[in-house]
């Protein structure tokens, strides 16, 4: 699944790349000729209300006004629950799997006392940012769990803690 996200939608691209979606930012402006023509596993999600009346299958137009509160809407309405999901996979900032890297690769471009505390380091190949487990998993995990349904009624598994805060965050 890919979604192309408008370009006031930013907030919402960054919580669709933290839940492990892979997720595109694009300006869209005001002409609806300007959007893509449908692919499949493609969703193009914007605000404009200009693009109701487009009988496309694959055009989300939200109501929602927050980032979180969007990715629940988009979730609810395409029918993703939290299974569906690899959380902190991707960089938050250009969309790109995180690979790991060696923990001396990190030396000196993160800060001491993290490079001293973790022992995991990930990195983006496109931007070069690093990412370690830290507080910002847990707070990524108990808000996809607020926002996301669980369609199946099972237990979710639970959220990889193995990439998190990224330098400068």
């Amino acid at each position: 699944m890919r979604f192309l996200v408008d370009l006031p939608l930013q907030g919402l691209a960054k919580w669709l790349r933290l839940a492990g979606l892979d997720t595109v930012v694009t300006n869209f402006a005001a002409k609806r000729r300007d959007l893509p023509g449908p692919a499949p596993g493609t969703y193009i999600l914007t605000r404009q209300t200009g693009c109701r009346g487009l009988k496309r299958d694959d055009l989300l137009v939200l109501e929602a006004n927050t980032p979180e509160e969007q990715l629940g809407e988009v979730c609810r309405r395409l029918q993703i629950s939290r299974r569906d999901l690899a959380p902190l996979n991707r960089c938050g900032e250009c969309n790109d799997l995180l690979v790991p890297v060696p923990r001396e690769k990190a030396l000196g471009a993160i800060p001491d006392h993290v490079f001293h505390t973790q022992e995991q380091f990930f990195q983006c190949p496109r931007c070069q940012r690093f990412y370690w487990p830290g507080s910002h998993p847990a707070r990524i995990a108990a808000t996809l769990e607020q926002v996301l349904p669980e369609q199946d009624g099972g237990p979710s598994p639970p959220m990889p803690s193995r990439k998190g805060a990224s330098h400068g965050d």
